[in-house]
């Protein structure tokens, strides 16, 4: 039964983690209409933004791609981790996995409040919601699995 889990809790981290790259494409494919939600969010009008001052406007288009690599990135590493853990069921993958995994949401969540933009609050808390309960299913395998001490 706790391999079981497991092994579900690596596959919704897997999906987790081709989310994680969609939404990351999504940060780099609709980048206008995110920057045009996050400015009206603090009612500025990024088509002025962008006429006034274009230098500026060029730095937040850079951000966001940023953070959509760092998406990509991130997404991929999950995959890789969640597919590790369903073959080898490794404690420290496992942890690795989990730490990593619910600072970013956390802090893609934290920062889509900042932002006030609706859109990406709700992508985020999706994202992460489905990977807390990836990550918590096996909680009980890893935490009664014993270890040799050295």
């Amino acid at each position: 039964m706790n391999i079981q889990r497991v092994k579900l809790g690596a596959r919704i981290t897997l999906y987790n983690g081709i989310y994680t790259v969609i939404l990351g494409l999504f940060f780099l494919i609709f980048m206008k209409l995110n920057m045009k939600l996050n400015f009206n969010s603090i009612t500025q009008l990024w088509g002025f933004f962008t006429r006034y001052s274009s230098n500026v406007a060029q730095i937040f288009y850079l951000f966001n791609a940023l953070v959509g690599l760092l998406l990509i990135s991130y997404g991929l590493t999950i995959i890789f981790m969640s597919y590790f853990i369903i073959k080898r069921k490794d404690k420290m993958a496992w942890l690795i996995l989990f730490l990593s995994g619910i600072t970013m949401w956390a802090g893609m969540l934290i920062i889509s409040f900042f932002l006030w933009n609706l859109l990406l609050i709700a992508l985020s808390l999706i994202g992460w919601s489905m990977f807390l309960i990836g990550s918590l299913l096996p909680i009980k395998f890893y935490l009664e699995k014993n270890y040799k001490e050295y």
